[in-house]
């Protein structure tokens, strides 16, 4: 029975991941509405997630009695239980108010009905406000009377801050021809399940960070037990690291100060273009490469790393814009730090890639399984922030689109690289990965996904988060 568990909730996982690639790249070919009726929303594929959800938590409960081990998995089943009670009872679609004060009682439907509210919305006055010396608008301020024959509310709306009424959300689109458009979602049920998982994952994943049994904990013990025998050119070594320290800091400078002018000038965190993402980028690299301290043990890595934040700094300086006109929908704080996020984990990502590489190159055993462990403490944090990241995002999208999950290829593509990076800690499951040579090769396979979650979704498959 056991062995049954192991073989469907890892077979049943690997093949999301198939199906998820085929998705976005069948999208791209036929549309996205090809994509959410055959694949996104079809009974086989929620009949799949079903599958892994069953399996995977019987699958714990044979394996292991520790609680974080199981809260951390169950949080998952809740969060695509959420998911399924939201694709059965949400209700979603848009609605057009116009600006006379005419009201509006009736909304589209995804697929094109009409469906009627169960109250009236007024619009009363709109406003478009525009950025300096600029005619590109940068946020609507509406004011809205919702009427329910018992009582009348009047409502504040603009980007980022939706109206809520009786469960029902309405987002500003733009203004059309004096009308203001606005999205409508009503998911009373499975938002507060899926986002009581996403609390429990976070939850979870603290716990495991300060769980001595935990394996991340025991991991780094291993790592800094490892001791390398003395030699005579120790020193020359320990010099060097102090000097690589040095150019890195140098780096790390270059890009926090632009960093901070630009967000001082424009008064929101740049993080809204590709150049500022790879200045964060590189200030992450380069903090990475500081951190492993002056010992000589990861020389190679701290030079690489040295080099690498160089570069990206150079690259992104070089592409730096003082002003322009960020995206109205862009214009939140929750930017700043759902960016920062996904971008600390993917520099840990790089980082564990370039470490496996450069493992992969020495014929050096003992070097090899001790850049194995320092991979592996790299992966832990990566993935947390990579999944608390695409969590931070479902919320973000819930305020500014009335929905957590919309099946964009971006947001698919980080859900694939989230479920890859989490194989490489089944190792009592898939024991080839507490070889050291397997676990380097993983990790650049898994960053290979990254890079196609960043470059390839943004030239070859677009989507709503193209434009960084």
């Amino acid at each position: 029975m056991k062995s049954l568990l192991k073989t469907v909730s890892f077979g049943s996982m690997g093949a999301i991941v198939l199906v998820l690639i085929a998705a976005t790249l069948l999208e791209r070919l036929h549309g996205s509405s090809f994509a959410t009726g055959n694949i996104y929303h079809s009974g086989w594929f929620i009949a799949l997630w079903a599958l892994l959800a069953v399996t995977g938590i019987m699958y714990i409960l044979y394996t292991s009695r520790r609680a974080t081990l199981v809260m951390l998995h169950a949080s998952f089943v809740v969060i695509l239980l959420g998911a399924l009670v939201s694709f059965l009872t949400s209700k979603h679609g848009s609605i057009a108010i116009a600006n006379e004060g005419v009201p509006a009682s009736m909304f589209t439907t995804r697929d094109g009905a009409l469906e009627k509210l169960p109250f009236r919305i007024q619009l009363t006055a709109l406003e478009t406000q525009y950025g300096n010396d600029s005619e590109i608008p940068v946020d609507y301020i509406a004011t809205i009377i919702a009427d329910d024959r018992k009582e009348q509310t009047a409502h504040t709306v603009s980007l980022n801050n939706p109206m809520k009424f009786k469960d029902y959300r309405f987002c500003i689109n733009g203004v059309t021809d004096g009308n203001l458009s606005m999205t409508v979602s009503y998911d009373r049920y499975g938002r507060p399940i899926s986002f009581s998982g996403y609390l429990m994952v976070f939850v979870s994943f603290l716990m495991l960070f300060f769980d001595r049994k935990s394996g991340f904990c025991s991991t780094l013990l291993q790592l800094r037990g490892k001791r390398e025998a003395k030699s005579v050119i120790e020193g020359k070594e320990r010099s060097g690291s102090r000097n690589i320290a040095a150019r890195t800091t140098g780096a790390l400078l270059c890009v926090i100060i632009p960093t901070g002018l630009l967000w001082y000038r424009r008064g929101m965190f740049p993080a809204t273009n590709g150049a500022e993402a790879l200045m964060l980028l590189a200030a992450v690299i380069a903090a990475i490469a500081i951190a492993l301290g002056n010992n000589n043990r990861f020389t190679s890595l701290k030079r690489t790393l040295a080099v690498a934040a160089c570069i990206s700094a150079a690259i992104a300086l070089s592409g730096l814009e003082g002003e322009y006109d960020v995206q109205p929908i862009l214009r939140t704080p929750l930017l700043g730090v759902h960016v920062t996020t996904i971008i600390i984990a993917y520099a840990l990502l790089a980082c564990t890639a370039v470490n496996a590489t450069i493992a992969l190159c020495t014929k050096d055993a003992g070097r090899r399984a001790q850049q194995a462990l320092l991979g592996r403490v790299l992966l832990y944090p990566a993935t947390m922030l990579l999944a608390t990241g695409i969590f931070i995002g479902a919320v973000w999208a819930d305020i500014s689109w009335g929905r957590y999950w919309g099946w964009d290829p971006k947001e698919v593509w980080a859900l694939v690289t989230l479920l890859v990076c989490s194989a490489a800690f089944h190792t009592r499951s898939l024991r080839f990965m507490a070889k050291p040579v397997a676990f380097h090769l993983f990790c650049i396979v898994a960053f290979a996904a990254v890079l196609f979650t960043y470059f390839g979704v943004n030239y070859l498959l677009g989507g709503l988060h193209s434009y960084i």
